[in-house]
């Protein structure tokens, strides 16, 4: 992704579990609406969350219009997905991300929360949650959320995806040497391409400003 404006960017990973398991990157769906890089893993809803068949309809809908940053239109789907199951803590995240995606700072919170009613320790959730905090300019916040989060998370890669997460919440605070250190420790980690190419990315924008401070 080129830089436009970088201090515009408000956060780069947000984990929304989509269809059947998958790690490699052929398998991994990636998109960047609204300057956010969103990565789409493939499997969890159907096997562990356990989506209905027609509720999955709309959440699928849901999720391609995201992905075209149709929000307004992934809501509806969503809010459809989410009447006909209630309580699911995937439709729940999705609700949440997009509602922040909107400016709805109330709504996304409350869906957020409601998920993490159902499950206090799901990661995803937390990251989620962090990102929507980001988006929403509550940086504070998405450095507790995410924290609290990482302390559950046993996967690597979704380990690497809360350092990251947490790199661009410490940057938006311009504590550039926390931003680094969190960002070196998701370069360790993440092998996901897109994601590497951000990593690197903010690397070279921290490096900057870390040797324009030492030279002032």
């Amino acid at each position: 992704m080129i830089i436009r404006d970088i201090m515009k960017k408000v956060i780069i990973i947000s984990i929304l579990l989509v269809l059947f398991n998958c790690k490699t990157d052929s398998n991994t769906k990636v998109n960047k609406p609204s300057g956010d890089l969103t990565i789409y893993e493939k499997e969890e809803i159907l096997n562990e969350d356990g989506l209905d068949s027609i509720s999955f309809v709309h959440f699928d809908f849901g999720v391609n219009q995201y992905l075209k940053g149709n929000f307004k239109e992934a809501k509806k789907a969503y809010l459809k997905a989410d009447k006909i199951q209630p309580n699911n803590k995937t439709i729940l995240n999705a609700l949440g991300d997009v509602s922040a995606d909107l400016d709805e700072y109330d709504n996304s919170i409350r869906y957020f929360e409601k998920a993490l009613q159902i499950d206090s320790t799901h990661t995803i959730t937390y990251i989620n949650f962090g990102v929507g905090y980001n988006k929403l300019l509550e940086y504070d916040k998405s450095i507790e959320i995410l924290k609290k989060g990482l302390s559950f998370e046993s996967d690597q890669q979704r380990i690497g995806y809360f350092y990251y997460n947490l790199a661009n919440s410490y940057y938006k605070k311009k504590d550039y040497k926390t931003s680094f250190q969190y960002n070196e420790k998701a370069l360790d980690i993440v092998t996901l391409e897109p994601a590497i190419q951000d990593i690197l990315e903010l690397k070279t924008v921290l490096l900057k400003k870390l040797d324009n401070h030492n030279n002032m």
